[in-house]
């Protein structure tokens, strides 16, 4: 199933790209499922919402109280990945796309050919995909954080700590049910309050990891002897 999102807030355009969506998926005889959204601030909660799962997002560039650029640097921002074309009646904000990572920038109207390219090229990549990032909510936000980007999870009373490159994000859920979340084999428990990215670390010895950015972690003495074992056995 190729799950598309389509965001316009002009009714017209968002009927024209959703039609020619459909016809060149069903030419192409691809299964397909299209939401489309009427705002920005709607797209992005529909998008990160934790029980969804979009291949790629259409997205227009002019809208009221967002724009696209700033939508995607959003999405972004939470940590989500998912291949995002812009389909604009300016070429003006074309190299802003590049910030964002966007697949494609097309020009209304749309030539269909290079609809079809963008299309083809995001379902392409449906099959390469895998779950390479921890989702969460907090408060009325919901988080795509990068696995890449994440050093370690710290238990805090009821809450997890969720530390990356670039921030600590707390969030109100069980450490237990947060380690459930991430890969066995690349993130261990190595105390009871600390899950370690093992691609982070640095070096270990005795009772404690150094991470690569000179972070120490502790090690619990009787899990020590596996935990080396999984570090050294690890491959990234």
């Amino acid at each position: 199933m190729f799950r598309i999102a389509i965001c316009d807030d002009e009714m017209t355009s968002l009927l024209i790209n959703k039609a020619l969506t459909e016809q060149i998926l069903d030419e192409e005889k691809i299964e397909y499922e299209i939401t489309t959204f009427e705002d920005m601030f709607t797209m992005i909660n529909g998008v990160m919402d934790e029980n969804s799962e979009y291949d790629l997002l259409l997205s227009d560039i002019l809208a009221v109280g967002m724009n696209g650029i700033e939508a995607a640097e959003e999405i972004r921002r939470l940590g989500d990945k998912m291949p995002i074309v812009f389909i604009s009646s300016t070429a003006e904000f074309a190299l802003d796309g590049y910030r964002v990572n966007a697949l494609r920038y097309l020009q209304k109207p749309v030539q269909m050919d290079k609809l079809r390219e963008a299309l083809l090229e995001a379902y392409a990549n449906i099959g390469k995909k895998k779950k390479d990032y921890l989702s969460f909510q907090v408060a009325d936000r919901f988080y795509k954080v990068n696995l890449d980007d994440i050093i370690y999870l710290e238990s805090m009373g009821r809450d997890t700590h969720v530390v990356t490159k670039n921030e600590t994000i707390s969030v109100h859920s069980k450490f237990s049910d947060m380690e459930k979340q991430v890969p066995a084999k690349r993130f261990i428990r190595c105390h009871r309050s600390y899950i370690i990215n093992l691609s982070e670390v640095k070096d270990i010895a005795r009772y404690r990891f150094l991470t690569k950015n000179g972070i120490e972690i502790p090690i619990s003495q009787l899990q020590y002897t596996d935990v080396k074992k999984d570090f050294i056995e690890y491959e990234q």
